[in-house]
């Protein structure tokens, strides 16, 4: 794969006649110099050079679904890495554009602000920018002499208040009573999303474990108290965490699989859709199939916005946020709490920790001043 190297600073030098600067592939290492070491140099964004970036991207995003077979992480780079190179030529076909020249630390930094315009949402932006670093961090040594343009590009940084803001008790009561008396939805469809949206109040499970949630994961405990959910976590390969659920949401789930038709099977969907129909009597969307993540999302957050909760900062990612703040609020100690959010790490646990902490000063603060 043939892509322009460029030197890093200064102009273009001419090249010593008796010392050839043709790039030629080499298998193992990609781009080298012949004749000699290479100096510090950055990608030249030719026609060439995106078109090998293109090919680059696939095997980086090959190698990492090799890594992680079950996890999400390779597509989601994969699609944002291809919006990266698409700014790239964009910028590359602007002749009165500088960056689209070179791929250095500047181009990075103007793709910063490219993204910053675009998106309002800090998580976003910040992903964005994390699959392109982590895509040029995987390319730079296949080239030796190529210098990292990400080294040094900063992304946003998020308050932890506002990345772990949770729906209030009253807030997530009110979301719950209008999931379910929501008269533009059927009987089956209101039961799905007040037993998902209980689920994930009461458990803390994200919308990717919600998706791939199935029937079979469902095992009981105590007989009649006490049962749990196998969960095939985020950038896990299979269901090998657990969450345990108690009587009212089990309860809330099963009152809506007795509506589901047909026989259930262990393997299905927990949470599946039902069947959608144009006005022209055409199936759009079969029934049984498993929830995305995206139709999770539009699920809670319209039943957000008929709650009449449109407060800064609440989002469907909210309800896991409430399940350890409600807990800790409850006086749970915090490392059970840490084990049924199943924290990697106890510093996150704390986050929650201090922000009860938080709230319980602003209470008191309060009733002192009565």
């Amino acid at each position: 794969m043939t892509m322009e190297l460029v030197p890093l600073t200064g102009e273009p030098q001419l090249p010593d006649r008796g010392r050839s600067t043709a790039l030629v592939p080499l298998a193992t290492t990609g781009l080298r110099r012949v004749g000699g070491e290479l100096p510090p140099v950055c990608l030249q964004l030719s026609s060439s050079t995106l078109i090998g970036l293109r090919v680059y991207l696939d095997e980086f995003a090959r190698q990492l679904t090799q890594q992680k077979p079950g996890s999400t992480t390779a597509r989601t780079y994969f699609k944002r890495g291809r919006a990266f190179i698409a700014w790239l030529e964009q910028g590359q076909r602007n002749e009165h554009n500088q960056r689209g020249r070179r791929l250095d630390h500047a181009c990075l930094e103007a793709y910063r602000g490219f993204l910053d315009r675009r998106f309002s949402n800090l998580r976003t932006k910040n992903g964005y920018l994390t699959a392109v670093r982590q895509f040029v961090n995987w390319l730079v040594p296949l080239h030796p002499g190529l210098v990292n343009p990400a080294d040094f590009v900063q992304g946003w940084t998020c308050s932890r208040q506002h990345t772990r803001r949770h729906l209030p008790v009253e807030d997530a009561k009110a979301l719950l009573a209008a999931l379910e008396s929501d008269s533009r939805k059927t009987e089956l469809q209101r039961a799905r999303n007040v037993a998902m949206a209980y689920l994930m109040l009461k458990t803390g499970l994200r919308t990717i474990e919600v998706s791939r949630a199935r029937i079979a994961h469902l095992q009981e405990l105590v007989p009649g108290e006490k049962w749990k959910l196998w969960v095939h976590g985020k950038g896990r390969e299979s269901a090998d965490e657990s969450v345990q659920m108690l009587k009212g949401v089990y309860e809330r789930i099963q009152t809506y699989l007795v509506l589901r038709a047909g026989s259930l099977k262990g393997s299905d969907p927990l949470f599946a859709t039902t069947a959608c129909i144009d006005r022209g009597g055409h199936v759009v969307t079969p029934a049984g199939l498993k929830l995305s993540t995206r139709a999770i999302h539009r699920i809670i957050t319209e039943g957000l916005l008929l709650a009449g909760v449109k407060k800064p900062g609440i989002v469907v990612h909210s309800l896991r946020h409430s399940t350890p703040t409600f807990a800790l609020l409850n006086d749970a100690n915090p490392t059970r709490v840490q084990k049924m959010m199943r924290h990697q790490h106890y510093a996150t646990t704390e986050i929650y920790v201090e922000e009860v902490q938080r709230l319980l000063e602003g209470a008191e603060d309060a009733v002192t001043q009565i």
